[in-house]
């Protein structure tokens, strides 16, 4: 078979792989945008008619945002979860909405792309025409999906993003497929270090947003509408935190649409407690009656780039007693990730230092090295790695990994083509 990468080739974002498998069927693995940079950036091109099958791992942007290029001129299946689909059409929709450049597709295409889907929940499976694709829980964002590929000559697990450990709001992945298969192509964002206990951030985290609000602060926690919200949330539910909190922004769309598909939860009733305890910010008088009262307030943008966060953001910032906690991996050359390195905030509106306490905690929801060397473990002695989704040195890490334990480690560039016999 063949696989050519579109993205993700020694870097994070914009995922899209193609596989070509024997009987020349041609699947494509995700095509997402990367966000990084001024502007946002898409995968190689890819002739959509000669598409037998899409499939979506999750629906975070770079891996989900370039889908409706697809179905400008054509209209091939899409097969993915149905939580993951409807979060990717409201992500889809946001990004378009809120997008200040160029982006090659209308609301017509993500309609068109809706309307070709294929729905399979977790251990379901396609049938392509003798080929069987099938959707394991990847543990990474709810709805996420690892995606097995099983032509009856061999068997292809491309990972997506996915976490080996549990969290307060999912399970972790679902490792069975990784020792099934005879090509594993699996993200290695983390492959250069390991992510601190769960169980101790968790605490740390607690301990932390308890005293800023007990000493009369606001605590901003900018995070992902998806998927990293809910876990703050489960969080601060499962440790029964007293104070008020707030939710705003397309967090609060993808609660109710989480709700909807709470059974592939890992604790549905702690996140209806979670939801149930939390305050919607549903208007300015809201955001301005938050920033007015010790509590907390979870609001996208993650990189305070955008969104109500950044208006959070210039109210909190000049008072001490108040804090902004950063709680995902900080994105170079996003604003968030320059008050983490310098303390200087800067939006369209205000710059400066930023007096309030700054803090960051890993609730990472990807493997760490430890857990991308026990995927390498329990695999079989004759599976081959195609690593995606890291930076040029962690898929360089991950691939002394993968021949330490005497498996061959393939690491393509973007746009290369390989041929990888099975």
């Amino acid at each position: 078979m063949k696989v050519k990468l579109l993205g993700a080739a020694q870097e994070v974002g914009r995922s899209g792989i193609l596989l070509t498998l024997e009987d020349g069927k041609k699947v494509l693995l995700d095509y997402g945008v990367s966000l990084e940079g001024e502007e946002p950036q898409f995968p190689l091109p890819v002739k959509p008619r000669e598409l037998s099958l899409v499939a979506l791992s999750h629906a975070h942007l770079d891996h989900s945002g370039a889908l409706p290029l697809l179905y400008v001129s054509s209209s091939p299946p899409l097969l993915t979860t149905p939580l993951t689909l409807s979060l990717s059409d409201l992500l889809i929709r946001d990004f378009l909405k809120l997008s200040k450049y160029y982006i090659p597709y209308e609301y017509s295409e993500v309609k068109n792309m809706m309307e070709n889907s294929l729905l399979r929940g977790y251990s379901e499976t396609y049938d392509l025409g003798g080929v069987s694709v099938t959707l394991l829980d990847a543990g990474h964002i709810p709805g996420s999906a690892m995606i097995s590929i099983d032509t009856g000559s061999y068997t292809v697990v491309y990972t997506g993003d996915y976490a080996l450990h549990d969290t307060c709001l999912l399970r972790m992945g679902d490792k069975s497929a990784l020792s099934r298969a005879d090509l594993v192509i699996t993200e290695s964002t983390y492959a250069e270090f390991d992510h601190p206990p769960r169980d101790w951030v968790e605490r740390e985290f607690i301990e932390t947003v308890t005293e800023i609000v007990e000493d009369g602060g606001t605590v901003l926690i900018p995070s992902f509408a998806v998927g990293r919200a809910q876990e703050i949330l489960c969080v601060l539910a499962k440790y029964n935190f007293p104070h008020k909190v707030y939710i705003d922004g397309m967090a609060r769309a993808a609660n109710d649409l989480i709700l909807e598909d709470s059974h592939m939860l890992r604790d549905p009733g702690l996140f209806e407690k979670a939801v149930s305890m939390v305050s919607k910010v549903r208007d300015w008088d809201d955001r301005k009656k938050a920033v007015e009262e010790p509590s907390v307030i979870v609001s996208p943008a993650g990189m305070l780039h955008g969104g109500p966060s950044e208006y959070y953001m210039e109210k909190i910032m000049e008072k001490e007693k108040n804090a902004v906690i950063f709680v995902s991996f900080a994105i170079p050359e996003t604003p968030a990730r320059q008050v983490l390195e310098t303390g200087i905030f800067a939006s369209p509106t205000k710059k400066g230092m930023v007096k309030a306490r700054i803090e960051w905690f890993d609730f990472s929801a990807h493997c760490g090295r430890s857990e991308l060397v026990e995927s390498i473990k329990i695999s079989k002695n004759s599976a081959k790695f195609l690593l995606v989704h890291g930076e040029a040195e962690a898929e360089k890490t991950l691939a002394k990994h993968v021949e330490e334990y005497g498996r061959t480690a393939l690491v393509p560039g973007l746009g290369e083509e390989v041929e990888v016999e099975l």
